[in-house]
C-alpha cells in the first residue's frame, strides 16, 4: 500500500495534545506499519530442477497473487542450489521460471511463508546431449542416432578426420575423449550438430611365446614353428667345439 504523509501540527511546550492530533499520530503509525509489512521481509526459496539435477542460470520471478511489484530471485552462487526471493510478504504468490534450453513454467499457487523450498521441474525444449566420455565410437554413434542428433565432425586425438558414415575398423572400439556440446546441453536436433574426438587406434601385433627347440631335428623344428604360425628360415649347422 502507498504510504501517505499525514498533516502534522506544531504545538508549543506545555500545550495539551488534542484528540484529533493524537489520532493523527496513531493513524500515521498504523499506516507506516502497514506499508512496511506490505514491502515484505520474508524469503522464498525455489529449487529449479531438470531430471533431478539443479538448473543453473535460470530466471526466477515472483509476483503477489493480489497484485504488486514482481521480485526477481538472486542468481545461484558457489555451492547453492536454490534460488532465493528476498522481500516476499505472507500470502499467495505466482512464480515464473525460464532457462535456456527448457520450456518455461509457472506455479500460480505458492504460499508464503513456506517451510521447504518450492520445487519446479523444467522440461527440455530439445534433446539432452548424453555423456559419451569413455564410450566406444560405435556405441556413441548408435546413441546419437537414437536421439536424432547428427555428427558433423569426428577427429582422432592426432587430429586426423574420421569418416562419419562408416567408422574404420581400427577405430570402432576407440573411446570418446571429448564431445561438443558438453553432456547435459539441450540441443535442437534440426539445427545443432555434434563433434567427437576419439582415442587414436592402437596397432596390435600378434605375438607368440617361443618354445624350446633344443634336441629337435630340423623337420621337427619346422613342424613346431609352423603350428605357431612361424616359418623356419635359413639354418646353419656347426659342429660342437667350433
Amino acid at each position: 500500500m502507498p504510504l501517505n504523509k499525514p498533516a502534522l501540527a506544531n504545538v508549543n511546550p506545555g500545550e495539551p495534545v488534542t484528540a484529533q492530533g493524537w489520532n493523527t499520530i496513531v493513524n500515521g503509525l498504523s499506516d507506516l506499519y502497514d506499508a512496511v509489512l506490505a514491502i515484505g521481509t520474508g524469503v522464498l526459496e525455489v529449487s529449479v530442477q531438470a531430471a533431478g539435477a539443479p538448473v543453473r542460470n535460470a530466471q526466477v520471478v515472483a509476483t503477489p497473487g493480489n497484485g504488486g511489484n514482481p521480485i526477481a530471485a538472486l542468481p545461484l552462487f558457489g555451492t547453492t542450489t536454490t534460488y532465493k526471493l528476498v522481500g516476499v510478504s505472507p500470502g499467495t504468490w505466482r512464480v515464473f521460471v525460464q532457462a535456456a534450453g527448457f520450456q518455461p513454467k509457472t506455479n500460480d499457487d505458492v504460499t508464503v511463508p513456506a517451510t521447504e523450498p518450492v520445487v519446479i521441474s523444467l522440461d527440455p525444449a530439445g534433446v539432452v546431449m548424453p555423456d559419451l566420455f569413455g564410450v566406444s565410437a560405435q556405441e556413441a554413434m548408435t546413441r546419437l542416432a537414437g536421439l536424432n542428433l547428427a555428427v558433423d565432425l569426428i577427429l582422432d586425438i592426432t587430429g586426423h578426420e574420421v569418416s562419419r558414415t562408416t567408422l574404420p575398423p581400427q577405430l570402432v572400439n576407440s573411446p570418446v575423449l571429448l564431445q561438443l556440446p558438453d553432456a547435459g546441453t539441450v540441443l535442437d536436433p534440426t539445427t545443432q550438430r555434434v563433434r567427437l574426438v576419439l582415442a587414436a587406434a592402437i596397432d596390435q601385433v600378434a605375438v607368440v611365446t617361443m618354445p624350446s627347440l633344443i634336441g629337435l631335428t630340423q623337420d621337427e623344428v619346422a613342424t613346431v614353428l609352423n603350428q605357431l604360425g612361424l616359418v623356419l628360415g635359413t639354418t646353419t649347422v656347426r659342429s660342437i667345439g667350433e
